[in-house]
């Protein structure tokens, strides 16, 4: 597993919830999308073929009052050079949308910055 984001509301408090980059073996880069549940010791992987996420960030829904009610954003790159968007229930940990982008994104995202020129 390797970076993990949680719900930002509980950043230096205890949390049940993680969201993280994992492998489904065998693989060169993170393959998978994993919702952990420290309190029930489970984890819920997302995973495509051909399918690189960078690390994905929890976004609270306005007003929530349970720690894993939002989404997890994540961008995605695919091993034809597409790329997009993807939207996760941060709750049910599936799917609820994905915009492609008009462009492919590279590898290793995570830490990444393009200049405009």
């Amino acid at each position: 597993m390797d970076m993990c984001s949680i719900n930002p509301s509980h950043l230096g408090k205890k949390y049940r919830y993680a969201y993280a980059c994992g492998a489904q073996r065998p693989c060169n880069f993170p393959n998978t999308l994993t919702k952990l549940d420290f309190l029930k010791k489970t984890a819920n992987n997302w995973f495509e073929e051909g399918a690189v996420p960078s690390e994905p960030f929890f976004v609270a829904r306005p007003g929530a009052t349970e720690e894993d009610d939002g989404v997890v954003i994540s961008m995605i790159s695919e091993n034809n050079g597409g790329g997009y968007a993807l939207l996760l229930d941060g709750s049910t940990f599936k799917e609820i949308a994905r915009a492609k982008f008009p462009y492919g994104l590279p590898y290793g995202l995570h830490g990444c910055w393009v200049p405009k020129k």
